[in-house]
């Protein structure tokens, strides 16, 4: 057997990253490297030969008299204390937490302890720093929740009070226009009746966007054909339309998709009233286009298209697409950002394509249905 040197034992105890101690049963320092006189601030004569319970806060010493007792009776490595927090305490009487690692040593039949010692100031300090912001979040989700909730109350609330008043206004309005016969005050009730429109449109926007902050709208998905939810929006957007004296084209579509369809009808729905609001001349056209597993639904416009600077911003709350002077001005940015909310809960791809003076062309893309068997 190789014998190693006294000197270069204590060379590696003392460039050891730890602390280490050696005591026996009784324990009494036998040795103690250089980390130790660093950490606790005595000398190397000053603890060598020293009870461990000098180390040890007053409060605690008694304890750990105990705890030195339980080692000795069922020695075998394992850390002190485990589940506890344990203190040191430094020569000025200041305190800091620490860890330690017990490991018996065999010694002429006797049994010394090693124990290694680690300062965990720093990461004491980041756990208490961790929790501190993890309750901050906690609270701010909390606060955030409460916001969500109370705005929701507000919006049904507006909803539950606004909306009377403006049926009132619109039937109000419609007995005017029976008894006027002025141009000029007729001309003044088609604008209020734009005015009237334009608020409950708003209304209701507000109230979408309310339900969906508030998590109040839950996803059913199922396969469906899209054939019968075309022939709604072309029946529904078919006069508006006209109104505008633009075309609508809505493509014969035979394809299946897995979605929630009243949340699908919804996206295009806002979509296809978007196209029509900015489209002032031409077209507006929707079609449906297989991707192997999936099905694409566009809505394309020949409308007053969108700069590529604003395309980032145009599925913000409040954030109408610019258009030119002759334009139409009346948009809130609301349809657009419920078609985003939505897309997102379905978990829906959503793109844009525009060109300024040319127009656009919104897509969702859907999972394909399964097709039904015929004659089964």
């Amino acid at each position: 057997m190789i014998a190693i040197p006294p000197a270069l034992a204590r060379s590696v105890f003392d460039d050891a990253p730890d602390a280490m101690i050696i005591i026996d049963a009784f324990g009494t320092i036998w040795f103690a490297n250089r980390q130790v006189c660093q950490l606790f601030g005595y000398s190397h004569e000053e603890i060598i030969g020293e009870s461990i319970e000098r180390l040890v806060p007053e409060r605690f010493r008694a304890r750990h008299v105990g705890h030195r007792g339980d080692f000795g009776s069922n020695v075998r490595v394992r850390p002190m204390g485990a589940g506890l927090d344990l203190n040191g305490r430094r020569r000025d009487g200041t305190e800091f937490p620490l860890e330690v690692s017990l490991s018996p040593i065999e010694d002429v039949g006797r049994t010394l302890i090693a124990a290694a010692i680690r300062d965990v100031t720093d990461r004491k300090r980041a756990e208490a720093e961790l929790v501190v912001a993890r309750d901050a979040i906690e609270a701010m989700r909390e606060l955030a929740d409460r916001a969500n909730q109370g705005r929701k109350r507000l919006l049904e609330a507006a909803a539950r009070e606004l909306r009377q008043p403006l049926q009132t206004l619109e039937l109000i309005n419609e007995t005017l226009r029976q008894h006027v016969s002025s141009p000029g005050a007729a001309e003044a009730l088609s604008q209020q009746e734009q005015a009237i429109g334009a608020m409950s449109r708003l209304l209701n926007a507000l109230f979408e966007i309310g339900k969906l902050e508030s998590g109040a709208i839950h996803p059913k998905p199922t396969d469906f054909a899209l054939a019968a939810l075309f022939e709604e929006l072309h029946a529904e957007f078919m006069n508006i339309a006209a109104g505008k004296g633009l075309q609508i084209e809505i493509e014969p579509c035979d394809a299946r998709v897995h979605s929630d369809p009243k949340l699908v009808h919804k996206i295009l729905r806002n979509l296809l009233s978007n196209a029509i609001h900015y489209t002032r001349e031409g077209r507006v056209r929707v079609q449906c286009l297989r991707e192997a597993a999936r099905v694409r639904i566009e809505v394309l416009d020949t409308g007053v298209g969108i700069s590529p600077d604003q395309v980032p911003y145009i599925f913000e709350e409040f954030h109408p697409v610019d258009v030119p002077a002759a334009g139409a001005q009346d948009g809130y940015g609301l349809g657009l950002n419920i078609v985003r909310r939505l897309a997102n809960l379905l978990k829906l791809e959503l793109h844009v394509r525009s060109e300024v003076g040319q127009g656009s062309a919104f897509s969702i893309i859907l999972p394909a249905g399964s097709d039904r068997a015929i004659g089964l």
